[in-house]
């Protein structure tokens, strides 16, 4: 399995994985153009600016017409998707089946699992629970990480004080490290699956 995170975290969000499926397009144009060759598909997980670029989708609609581009109701009605993904309900692609699950977020978020070359694959971010996962055993994990929970109880309080705004508030719309680890422990395959953290707060982490 090859994968590659080009951005991850508030200043844009990009990973490809296995060479052609791209996960979020939150980056200038281009930044991620390398990558767009060899991409057939670009999943979009909800419409906060650091995940869907309204300019860079522009751009490969025109450059990459062929690029077939998914994401939920919310998304194709701020960006037209070729397959407008709904949760629970799976899409055929010619690579592999894909299918959505939802997270929550401030947005309407869609994550991903999918089989591929006998390994199973989950992808999420931007989300404070995973109990709409869906409950399998995985070998990779595309898995949010964004704070350390312990420093966040440690501002609890005098955060907006501290920083001019709620910390704790934008902390909490997200997954801490503690939860994604426990979620990676029960559901991994064995001990050589692999955790790709996502997303991590630069001053939480």
């Amino acid at each position: 399995m090859e994968y590659q995170i080009i951005g991850s975290g508030s200043s844009g969000n990009c990973v490809v994985i296995d060479t052609f499926a791209m996960f979020d397009i939150g980056l200038p144009f281009k930044k991620i153009k390398p990558s767009l060759y060899r991409t057939k598909y670009i999943f979009i997980s909800h419409v906060h600016s650091d995940h869907l670029n309204m300019a860079t989708y522009r751009q490969i609609r025109k450059y990459f017409p062929n690029i077939k581009m998914i994401g939920d109701l919310e998304v194709h009605e701020k960006a037209r998707m070729d397959v407008v993904a709904h949760e629970k309900e799976p899409i055929e692609l010619p690579d592999f089946t894909v299918k959505p699950f939802k997270g929550m977020h401030d947005a309407q978020v869609m994550g991903w699992t999918w089989e591929f070359k006998d390994k199973e694959y989950m992808f999420i971010t931007d989300t404070y629970t995973l109990k709409y996962v869906p409950d399998h055993k995985y070998d990779y994990f595309f898995l949010e990480a964004n704070h350390d929970q312990n420093k966040i109880n440690a501002i609890m309080g005098h955060d907006r004080k501290s920083y001019g705004y709620s910390a704790v508030d934008g902390a909490l719309r997200h997954l801490s490290t503690q939860d994604a680890k426990a979620y990676y422990y029960l559901h991994r395959v064995d001990v050589k699956s692999q955790w790709i953290q996502l997303h991590k707060s630069s001053r939480f982490y």
